[in-house]
């Protein structure tokens, strides 16, 4: 048990492989589907280099949609 071995993603890669994974995964209606929260713990900037990294368009437009969602959130919410 002891020499097993597990890679894990990064929330930012994770949150790409479902969009990629889910078709019209991209789309604003279903990143809204998501209900994300929280947006502070990702990395923005690590999330648009994997999607620019990937080459695929569709990474490319959900990472700036991503990104677009967690200004708003960071502007509409305040911490308690």
């Amino acid at each position: 048990m002891g020499d097993q071995e597990a890679l894990l993603a990064t929330p930012e890669k994770a949150l790409l492989d479902l969009v990629y994974l889910e078709p019209d995964g991209d789309s604003p209606a279903y990143l809204d589907e998501l209900r994300l929260q929280n947006m502070d713990g990702l990395d923005l900037n690590k999330l648009r280099r994997l999607a620019e990294a990937s080459g695929k368009p569709k990474l490319r437009r959900a990472a700036g949609r991503i990104v677009r969602l967690a200004e708003v959130e960071a502007e509409e919410y305040e911490p308690l």
